[in-house]
């Protein structure tokens, strides 16, 4: 359970019990929480065993969430390509290119058949997203009996990832001629959105206040952090609002969380910013845009070239420039295992140096990069030590 403390930046003075304003005779220090991304190593294999592990090497700093292991050993691994492979099974698309994921470049592509629409298709049971968190649920609620706060983190790439990832630059396309008058504005990008949000509802009727959605950003992150300072205002707006979009067609009180993400593979990062201004940028966007009525509980931050976080004061003074809700916790993920404790740490009080408070931590994206348990969970141990450090 988070308590914040009175002066804490994120809460205007006030501290707060998830969201409730205490007395300042009952605040206590805050500690900094360990967040997780969401996949797990594949031989964590079921959602029981990616708990556990969640559990039991967080232990009291764990953020409140645990992942399923995104209910799939094969998801967990490789993200988003289950989500196309499945594709394939719709009959109005049709292959445009065949690859072996080998990069990120070889990868299945779709296009629409003459004449047919998404619209058609199932593209809910493509995404899966319902259908996971349901795998995921019987581990949930044998946790909750001894720790009932417990939440179930439901990952959910956004509707611009699954478009670029699986139909390339077709997915920009406003309009096609040759459908119904319903299905020819955005004929590739609205269906997904679409689509996306009747899974969040489906979840979010179910199990309600015991799920918490993470969007994953990483075309967004990428592209914003590929461009220079002075174009990514406007990739930055365009991202905020089309996030804002789709969270508007949730439920009232849903939570939310975001993952920012540069992208990787074979736990390499697609790219290296200097600094942490793109993030910032995209961060701000997403929370200038926010809907009412939705809690957005946090947003994770990647930091580091997949060795190793930064130390120079430089790269996170753009964190000071944040303007977040005052509940929403931001996630440093500066967490790489073969980095030296010291120099991680020097790292977190740079981040901390800039915001202007404590941040809680995390790898940079998700531990199902690595292939082998004892990776992971190294990894944990090195979150937990960077954790407990003062402040």
């Amino acid at each position: 359970m988070l308590l914040r403390c009175c002066g804490d930046r994120r809460n205007s003075g006030q501290a707060h019990l998830w969201g409730r304003p205490i007395c300042d005779t009952d605040a206590v220090q805050p500690k900094r929480r360990i967040h997780f991304v969401g996949s797990l190593p594949a031989q964590l294999d079921s959602p029981q065993k990616a708990m556990a592990f969640a559990v039991d090497t967080a232990g009291e700093f764990l953020d409140g969430m645990v992942p399923g292991g995104e209910a799939d050993p094969y998801r967990a691994q490789w993200y988003v390509r289950p989500i196309i492979d499945r594709l394939n099974d719709v009959p109005a698309l049709e292959p445009a290119r065949r690859g072996d994921w080998s990069t990120l470049r070889s990868r299945d592509t779709f296009r629409l058949r003459a004449g047919r629409s998404l619209g058609e298709g199932d593209i809910d049971a493509a995404l899966g997203y319902a259908q996971e968190a349901a795998r995921a649920m019987d581990a949930l609620e044998e946790l909750r009996r001894t720790d009932p706060e417990l939440r179930l983190q439901v990952g959910i790439p956004t509707p611009i990832v699954i478009g670029f990832i699986a139909f390339e630059a077709r997915m920009l396309m406003l309009r096609r001629r040759s459908v119904g008058r319903g299905d020819r504005a955005f004929p590739y990008y609205r269906p997904i959105v679409d689509a996306t949000a009747r899974e969040i509802v489906r979840i979010h009727e179910a199990w309600g206040d015991k799920v918490v959605f993470q969007l994953e950003l990483a075309a967004e992150t990428l592209l914003c952090a590929g461009l220079p300072a002075g174009l990514r205002q406007g990739p930055a707006t365009v991202a905020g609002r089309a996030i804002a979009r789709l969270v508007a067609q949730t439920p009232h009180d849903a939570r939310f969380g975001v993952h920012l993400c540069f992208g990787s593979l074979d736990d390499k990062p697609a790219i290296t910013p200097r600094s942490t201004a793109a993030v910032v940028a995209l961060a701000n966007a997403i929370a200038r845009y926010w809907p009412a009525g939705r809690h957005l509980d946090f947003i994770h931050f990647p930091i580091g070239d997949g060795k190793q976080a930064p130390v120079r004061p430089q790269y996170y003074a753009p964190l000071a420039r944040l303007e977040l809700p005052a509940a929403t916790r931001v996630v440093a993920g500066l967490v790489h295992p073969a980095q030296p404790l010291a120099q991680a740490q020097q790292g977190l009080a740079a981040a901390e140096a800039a915001y202007g408070d404590m941040v809680d931590v995390a790898s940079p994206c998700g531990l199902g990069r690595y292939t082998t348990v004892e990776r992971a969970r190294s990894a944990v141990a090195h979150a937990v030590a960077l954790a407990e450090t003062k402040s």
